[in-house]
């Protein structure tokens, strides 16, 4: 395990914001595809009712350049529905997990591109685990089927966990997107989420190594989704 010092990492990313402002238990059930598929097309009959990460999306105010002068992997992290974006700087590396931190103290951490927990939010992911490993998502054959938990404080502080139902498929061609200046050729994967009461849809930008450069995943009901852009590795 490595780990560098919180104070000296948020030091490093709060010079910058400055400089350019002035796991629960896995559950191994395999959804039917045709029911997830039903349920997500009744579902978007009704406005709203399948999360997405719409929302006001800042323009960056930092460049690719003063990123990497930080001399450590960094994330460029939003949360559309606060209208929050930030570059995030690696803290601490734990095996397969990658905590990384913005300038206003907040983490999200990854396992193999697919966020796993996040603190400092409104209302963070305590923990999330699926029936598949991360890395086992964009291989293979599909569409996939898994289960999701997301465990979560309610408004009460109780840790509650909520499953759900989970589709993945990629689209037909892959395409290249632009990642402050950088080009990636990637395929987009859908993920559409659900269980009784609420449904969300995620997206994945991921090339042929599987590297994720790009997603847009949910993180609870209160503060909808996280942006990622993986800007330096």
């Amino acid at each position: 395990m490595t780990k560098f010092k919180p104070k000296r990492i948020w030091m490093a990313v709060a010079g910058l914001s400055f400089l350019i402002t002035a796991c629960s238990s896995e559950h191994n059930t395999q959804p039917g595809i045709g029911g997830i598929a039903i349920g997500m097309a009744k579902a978007r009959l009704q406005k709203g009712a399948v999360e997405t990460a719409d929302g006001d999306q800042k323009a960056p105010q930092v460049t690719r350049a003063q990123m990497a002068a930080l001399g450590r992997p960094v994330v460029y992290m939003t949360v559309p529905r606060f209208g929050v974006t930030q570059p995030a700087v690696e803290l601490a590396v734990n095996g397969r997990y990658r905590t990384y931190m913005g300038s206003d103290q907040s983490t999200v951490t990854l396992q193999s591109g697919i966020v796993t927990a996040t603190r400092g939010l409104q209302v963070d992911l305590i923990g999330q685990q699926l029936s598949i490993t991360p890395a086992a998502m964009f291989r293979g054959t599909f569409p996939k089927t898994y289960t999701r938990t997301q465990r979560s404080l309610t408004g009460e502080g109780v840790l509650a966990d909520y499953n759900y139902n989970c589709a993945l498929a990629p689209k037909e061609a892959d395409e290249t997107i632009t990642i402050f200046g950088q080009n990636h050729r990637t395929r987009e994967y859908t993920e559409l989420c659900g269980n009784k009461k609420r449904a969300f849809q995620n997206s994945y930008w991921v090339d042929s190594a599987g590297t994720v450069w790009q997603s847009h995943q949910s993180i609870s009901k209160e503060v909808g989704h996280l942006v990622l852009q993986r800007v330096v590795r």
